[in-house]
């Protein structure tokens, strides 16, 4: 058996898995669910399906992984990843503050609470609006494109904001960086500044158009990650 062959049968079961707990949960995984406006706290399904999840994962993952405190702290790292992978709207003490709470999510998932997931998602988005005033106010803002600035390029090393001033600092070095790449596209400054505005303003209104069905696929898929990555 070659190294293509080994990693099919590896991931084989997982992928099985993945069915299984799809099929489980279409009974109760509603079409429509409330707009991120109305994501006050879990519904009424998200008990149902998290428990289901989370006793598949145990019962009948290839791995055998317990349900513990490193899987809690991986589907922490995971669920803030695919939120803000490049650290751009969470602050460093955001994150302080939510970490306090990252070695109990494997209890909270074992008795189908959720509720972690609301409270990061709405930081989140209040994140989201808060930097959506700042670029406005950056595009209006002149950039000096004659000095030599640098910029982190490397998600993985890049860090959270820790006040005020380093939030404007990074998030004026990716506005500069933005409309200096519509300038090597010749693009008309109005109009890179318009796009760049629809861009972001974009963006924080497809967050905020999140329902809490949504909401609920991202974390548990952080969970089930958590055990292996080819698991979802």
């Amino acid at each position: 058996m070659n190294r293509a062959q080994a990693g099919v049968g590896r991931f084989r079961r997982p992928y099985i898995l993945g069915l299984a707990a799809g099929a489980a949960l279409m009974g109760v995984i509603s079409l429509v669910g409330p707009s991120a406006a109305e994501l006050t706290g879990p519904q009424a399904n998200d008990r149902q399906v998290t428990l289901t999840v989370s006793s598949l994962m145990r019962r009948e993952h290839l791995s055998k992984h317990k349900l513990d405190d490193e899987i809690s702290e991986r589907t922490f790292k995971t669920f803030l990843k695919q939120l803000d992978p490049w650290k751009l709207y969470f602050t460093d003490s955001d994150i302080q503050k939510l970490s306090a709470k990252e070695r109990e999510i494997d209890d909270m998932i074992k008795g189908g609470d959720i509720r972690f997931a609301y409270d990061v998602f709405n930081t989140f988005l209040k994140r989201v609006d808060e930097r959506v005033k700042l670029v406005d106010e950056l595009l209006e803002t002149p950039h000096d494109f004659n000095i030599d600035e640098e910029m982190i390029t490397d998600a993985k090393e890049a860090n959270y904001a820790k006040d005020d001033a380093e939030i404007r600092d990074k998030w004026r070095k990716r506005i500069k960086y933005d409309l200096l790449m519509q300038k090597s596209e010749k693009t008309d400054e109005k109009e890179a500044k318009e796009k760049l505005k629809r861009r972001y303003h974009g963006f924080a209104k497809r967050m905020h158009q999140i329902n809490s069905d949504e909401l609920l696929e991202m974390f548990v898929t952080a969970m089930t990650s958590a055990f292996d990555p080819h698991t979802s």
